[in-house]
């Protein structure tokens, strides 16, 4: 798979940014259910100050889902990597003052990777080789982490003002699965070998530390939110990948010691270098909100800036900063007891400094999110 004429790869392009030649490609249309389950119960008296809560989540946290179409994107062709999170909360509340709650997170990770990597090679000796590998892999996996917050409401310095801090920790994802791969490396001399290659397969992935801060002021029947949120991206690991326990069949080269030196080559491939997580950066996302409560109903709209943590210009998986708008609605019925909501949003990604750039140098990202409320 080339992204430009020659024999350059993506990941050529992208390092040393010499290629600028326009191909034809697009990640195709994809829908995914991502379920989001919350239940939280009233509030028990411990003392006459003290009361406390239980409530319990079951959401996706990440979730990665790529199918490309055509030139330039074939290392996220047919990419599917999904997390399901449960997560039970205990919380503790002194007056209507201040409240502090702990979480445990259990979070099981697994995907399918149907995609193409031209990997650079560092050589055996006197033999330089480079390589095209074309992989079919899937893994699976647990991780284990913590989350905490703590919510202040000032009543007697600011009226109808909340204060909130939550911060995740990093949270290990460690999967394993196999991998089967066509696999061809380019030598010295016009020298080429293919093969085939059975390997256990070793992901680790990070979900990163994150910090938010919000603030909400609430005016009549007019409520104003503001929220920064702190994801510490470069201290955590994206797809990072080894095989293990390589097997080789099928071998055919016009070299004669291309079979016999197979495991050493293997060896020498770069891995690192065609991380999809290199250069990651720590980044903000900044979000003002609007709701107006009614009797019944609330109206909602919302204001956000995303920088990505990914760096432009370089290989890896492609992303974009975004600005975003969105609109929402709730409604209560039976008295109060049912809530329905819709919610629709929309993301401009400026791609024009990333290597993989659109026509017009905006990407679009269109959610819609339908929620249902019940209480008792």
């Amino acid at each position: 798979f080339n992204f430009s004429t020659g024999d350059r790869s993506v990941y050529e392009c992208a390092s040393q940014n010499i290629c600028n030649q326009s191909v034809e490609g697009k990640a195709t249309n994809t829908i995914q259910a991502m379920p989001r389950l919350f239940y939280k119960s009233r509030a028990y008296a411990i003392t006459q100050n003290f009361k406390a809560n239980f409530g319990a989540s079951l959401t996706t946290p990440a979730y990665l889902s790529m199918d490309w179409d055509g030139v330039g994107g074939k290392f996220l062709d047919d990419v599917n990597m999904s997390m399901i999170e449960f997560n039970p909360v205990l919380s503790l509340a002194y007056q209507d003052i201040l409240s502090f709650a702990i979480g445990f997170r259990t979070i099981y990770s697994f995907g399918s990777f149907d995609n193409t990597l031209d990997v650079p090679h560092h050589g055996v000796g006197a033999i330089n080789y480079m390589g095209s590998m074309k992989q079919n892999a899937n893994v699976s996996g647990f991780g284990f982490g913590y989350n905490v917050a703590l919510t202040i409401k000032p009543r007697e310095l600011f009226k109808d003002m909340l204060i909130s801090v939550t911060y995740r920790a990093k949270t290990a994802l460690n999967t394993k699965g196999k991998l089967f791969a066509n696999a061809e490396m380019y030598g010295a001399l016009n020298n080429k070998g293919t093969f085939d290659m059975n390997a256990d397969l070793n992901l680790d992935t990070d979900l990163p530390d994150i910090i938010n801060v919000g603030v909400s002021k609430d005016f009549g029947n007019n409520r104003i939110e503001f929220a920064w949120e702190y994801t510490l991206w470069s201290n955590a690991r994206i797809f990072a990948f080894d095989y293990t326990n390589k097997t080789f069949s099928n071998i055919h080269s016009t070299d004669p010691t291309f079979g016999t030196l197979l495991s050493l080559i293997m060896n020498g491939i770069d891995y690192s270098a065609i991380a999809y997580g290199n250069g990651w950066k720590d980044s903000s996302a900044y979000r003002l909100g609007y709701t107006y409560f009614g009797t019944t109903y609330k109206i909602m709209a919302s204001l956000a800036y995303d920088e990505t943590p990914a760096p432009q210009g370089k290989f890896g998986i492609p992303d974009a900063d975004a600005y975003m708008f969105g609109l929402g609605f709730r409604k209560r019925f039976f008295n109060d007891k049912l809530d329905i909501g819709a919610g629709y949003s929309l993301a401009l990604k400026d791609n024009r400094k990333s290597f993989i750039v659109s026509h017009d140098g905006f990407g679009q990202l269109h959610l819609l999110t339908i929620g249902a409320k019940y209480l008792w």
